[in-house]
């Protein structure tokens, strides 16, 4: 049996656009056939705008289908898409006039091609192919519409429901007079005219490429058509994109580990290639960056993603020469495409890793407890770490590991990896060789995994200096004096030099030898980078302490207003002394905001950067207070830049205990609740099965501390956790019933046994099934759309049509995330093309489609399908002479009397005439008494052998006179 995969191209539509020839461009006013139809102003401002053209002959034939080229074209046209791709497409030569339209789609990720290699330029566009295409191009976060509401929404593809609701929601698809939708119609040039005026009024475009450099920019609900670029100036500091759509390219080159956030967006290709620190990029919710260019030191991270054709984060990420790169949480295609390189996957999963031919001598670290589904390894390189590595691909000598693979195939002629011993991981930033590194950096030093000192004490701030040395100009040059602090998870050292670095000088970072351990009980062998520093400090900084918006501050509280460098009066470069009384023209203090109550207090100035402010009394509880700095009151002291005016607002009181973002996760036996606290304290947790009825009483504090429901009986399961302030956690319960829905209750308490409000939600544990399959004769409609249960495994001679040549089959699983695969017919993957095995009228397939978890029992689904034989017949012939099936018979005008004999196609149907059975290729004497009736009629019936299929066939005669 041939067995051809179709998944990749069903995604090829959803990713695809259409395109036509060009045509000659006239204004609106000289199109022949656009007054009065109902999309004529569109039409009008989309050819005014140059986004449309019209035909030579002058007419614009709105209702004429749109070719996938010329969607692009009016697509690209319409936002100023500029960025351009390298294709290959075979039906896309260079030499053709699409083919710069196409390179321009694909370089924004919005189209793409089919699993043969072709982009099909001259095919239709559907609407529901439209609608997946300008969900990719428009920002559309919490936007859906009501396609229930169209009585032919069941016609809409599964990969195409979720686009189609969006762009209903946004206003862009919408209902024909007859009040439905149409998704598979082809989409016409003047439903394209509309879809492209409306996005153009409502979507903000962005066509200029912008900078960030200020901390905390946030940018909000556009589409960047081209590039955006994160500025070095950034420094170390955050900025945020949300519900953005970048069709460009991303380039970070700015930005510390306080992140830059890619909130609910869509981008096409970023580029990370910060040249001093790491850069943490954190994706979340429904975000999809599709191309990812990994160069430098950076960390990227994912959270909350909604996941699917939405939300997958980083889709495909390449990590080049020499990068050093943390990974943390679910990435499904990773490559290592450049030598040397150093990854550690911190949290989660890797679904696929590719070392490439170029990736040799790579260090990969797989960390705890996390996951490598598959690794193809083409070139020399090092595993470390205790995660697991689910299959590895051996394609290359001098691969070594310190977990075995739970399974490898090793190529002919490839040496088997070996096992070696764990190394400790250590990454610096600034990084080994690093130049023109700021004169105010601090410096990072990250661990593969927690350390302790060599004795197996904890390491404290002030065991710090005791084995890591910095040195000026050589290993054994003058110590620079610093302090240093450790995370809490004990795998992260930032030190912070005493004074800034001196201009254009080498600098040494030292950890010594056999000082550290990491919990496998390694020790460390001496290490050292060393940097060069230019002549230039961070971008200047005001910070504030409260913060800007902190709650919570106690009533008598450290106020502070930290300069990046030193500053002197404004008005003559004089040095400010430490009770200056001029800071207090400097500086304001208020109740409420800038124009409330003054507050007394004194001042005063350290180090001619740190400004000190004292309350003269305690401040008042649940009450805001704002501090500010007076613009041109200070300058800096190297240069006599400016410093802005700047201000904070925050406010006193105690922050009561609260969970945000309490939500849970069901598997089949188990269920996980994620919480955030908002203070350190303990959390407890009861969860309690839902009855009938649905109806759970909530539990008090005490009852849910003590793991007791509302009745005070207990809880199926109950749990407490410690939990750190603004700290994600999530909690496990196992072992739950399947098929159960459960109702949680929460609380959090704090130190002081202050507790928060009861938060409460319901998860249902589900078994690992399919959630739905389909089977469609030739690529038609699914013969399983409605007789289709998750609970039925087994369906029996269905029936397809007669001429049906193969059957689509594609299987979705009812979880979206599972380790584990699903399988049709021994191939991997959701979709299959199966063909039928026979004679014509006869054929069969037998599908066998398995979904399975790794560490449990599969669950098998089969399906066995059958033609049906035909019912068309081959030949008529009327006394003796043949006629052409479905033509008129003719007859003379005065005959009654005809000799009809039929010919079947499939000799083994039965033929029968009111009832009566009659036989194949024998004459049948017809008795047409009535000569007045001009055009008499017999009705046949033609049923197959096994009776699943029939057909009735009306022989019309046709009386004809003849000619004199």
């Amino acid at each position: 049996m041939r067995l051809k995969k179709i998944g990749s191209g069903l995604l090829a539509i959803m990713l695809a656009v259409t395109i036509a020839a060009p045509s000659q461009s006239f204004g609106a006013g000289k199109l022949t056939d656009t007054a009065g139809h109902w999309a004529e102003s569109y039409i009008n401002t989309a050819v005014n705008k140059g986004i449309i053209t019209g035909y030579q002959d002058k007419t614009f034939l709105p209702d004429k289908a749109v070719t996938r080229a010329e969607f692009a074209t009016m697509i690209n046209k319409a936002l100023g898409n500029g960025s351009s791709a390298s294709i290959g497409f075979a039906d896309v030569p260079y030499y053709e006039w699409y083919y710069d339209a196409v390179s321009k789609a694909v370089s924004a990720s919005y189209a793409g091609g089919y699993d043969d290699n072709t982009f099909k330029p001259n095919n239709p566009i559907t609407r529901q192919e439209a609608a997946v295409m300008i969900s990719r191009i428009v920002p559309a976060y919490k936007v859906s519409g009501n396609l229930k509401s169209y009585s032919d929404y069941k016609t809409i593809a599964d990969w195409a429901y979720d686009a189609m609701a969006r762009m209903n929601g946004k206003g862009y698809i919408g209902a024909y007079s007859d009040g439905k939708i149409h998704p598979t119609d082809p989409l016409t040039r003047a439903q394209t005219a509309k879809i492209i005026c409306d996005i153009l009024d409502n979507e903000t475009i962005v066509t200029s490429s912008p900078v960030i450099d200020d901390d905390g920019t946030k940018l909000s609900n556009k589409i960047y058509v081209n590039n955006v670029t994160i500025d070095e100036d950034l420094g170390d500091d955050s900025a945020t994109i949300d519900n953005c759509v970048i069709l460009g390219n991303l380039n970070v080159k700015g930005g510390g580990e306080d992140t830059i956030t890619i909130n609910n967006s869509r981008v096409s290709n970023v580029t990370v290639d910060k040249d001093d620190s790491a850069v943490r990029i954190l994706a979340k919710g429904e975000t999809s960056i599709a191309k990812l260019s990994a160069s430098e030191s950076s960390i990227l991270q994912t959270a909350s993603l909604s996941g699917g054709f939405f939300g997958p984060g980083f889709s495909n990420i390449t990590i080049n020469s020499s990068a050093e790169v943390t990974l943390k949480g679910s990435f499904p295609l990773v490559n290592i495409n450049g030598s040397k390189a150093n990854v550690i996957l911190d949290s989660g999963t890797i679904t696929t890793l590719n070392v490439t031919g170029s990736g040799k001598y790579s260090n990969i670290t797989a960390s705890g407890s996390t996951t490598i589904s598959q690794a193809t390894v083409n070139s020399e390189s090092y595993f470390h770490g205790t995660g697991t590595i689910t299959k590895m691909n051996v394609n290359a000598d001098g691969i070594t590991y310190e977990t075995k693979p739970k399974s490898w195939t090793i190529a002919s002629r490839v040496d088997t990896p070996k096992e070696a011993d764990a190394v400790l991981s250590v990454t610096f930033s600034p990084k080994n060789k690093a130049t023109d590194v700021k004169l105010d950096t601090k410096i990072t030093i990250t661990f593969g995994s927690a350390m302790k000192l060599r004795n197996g004490s904890s390491i404290s701030n002030s065991d710090i200096s005791d084995f890591i040395t910095i040195r000026k100009s050589s290993t054994s040059g003058s110590k620079v004096s610093f302090s240093a602090t450790i995370n809490s998870a004990k795998k992260e050292i930032t030190i912070t030099p005493s004074s800034n670095l001196s201009e254009n000088t080498r600098y040494y970072v030292i950890i010594e030898d056999n000082t550290l351990k990491d919990s496998d009980g390694n020790t460390n062998d001496e290490q050292s980078i060393y940097f060069n520093t230019g002549t230039a400090t961070s971008a200047f900084t005001t910070t504030y302490s409260p913060a800007n918006g902190a709650t919570g501050i106690s009533i008598n509280p450290s106020i502070n207003i930290t300069f990046s460098e030193s500053v002197v009066r404004y008005s003559n470069g004089n040095t400010i002394s430490t009770n200056d009384s001029y800071l207090k023209e400097c500086i304001v203090f208020r109740k409420d905001s800038a124009s409330g109550t003054e507050v007394p207090y004194s001042v005063s100035i350290s180090s001619a950067k740190k400004i000190t402010i004292t309350p003269n009394s305690s401040l008042e509880a649940n009450k805001k207070y704002y501090v500010a700095v007076l613009g041109s009151r200070f300058k800096t002291s190297s240069n006599g830049t400016a410093v802005a005016a700047s201000s904070a607002t925050w406010t006193v009181g105690v922050s009561a205990p609260s969970l945000s973002n309490f939500s849970l996760s069901a598997l089949d036996t188990s269920i996980t609740a994620s919480f955030n606290p908002n203070v350190a304290g303990k959390v407890y947790l009861v969860a309690i099965p839902v009855p009938a009825s649905g109806s759970v009483g909530t539990p008090s504090v005490t009852q849910i501390k003590n793991g007791k429901t509302s009745t005070d009986q207990t809880a199926a399961a109950s749990q407490n956790t410690t939990v750190t302030a603004s700290t994600s956690k999530s909690v496990t319960f196992s072992n739950l019933d399947t098929e159960t829905s459960y109702k949680f209750f929460a609380v959090l308490e704090d130190s002081q046994g202050n507790p928060s409000s009861i938060q409460s939600d319901t998860a249902k544990t589900t078994s690992l099934n399919l959630k739905t399959l389909s089977i469609r004769p030739n690529g038609g409609s699914n013969i399983l759309s409605s007789s289709f249960s998750s609970t039925n495994y087994s369906y029996t001679d269905i029936s397809v049509p007669n001429g049906t040549s193969y059957v689509d089959v594609n299987a979705v699983a009812n979880r979206e995330a599972f380790v584990g695969e699903v399988t049709i017919n021994n191939t991997v993957g959701n979709s299959l093309q199966v063909d039928l095995q026979g004679s014509p009228g006869s054929r069969t397939a037998r599908i066998e489609v398995k979904i399975q978890e790794i560490g449990k029992s599969p669950r098998l689904y089969t399906v066995t399908v059958k033609e049906l034989g035909s019912t068309k017949l081959q030949s008529v012939t009327i006394n003796g002479n043949p006629y052409t099936i479905g033509s008129n018979y003719e007859i003379a005008a005065d005959t009654s009397d005809v000799s009809l004999m039929l010919t079947p196609e499939d000799s083994s149907a039965i033929l029968t005439m009111s009832g009566q059975q009659l036989q194949w290729n024998q004459p049948i004497p017809l008795s047409l008494s009535d000569t007045t009736n001009m055009n008499p009629s017999v009705t046949f019936t033609v049923r197959t052998a096994d009776g699943r299929s029939t057909q009735d066939h009306v022989i019309r005669f046709k009386r004809t006179t003849p000619t004199p």
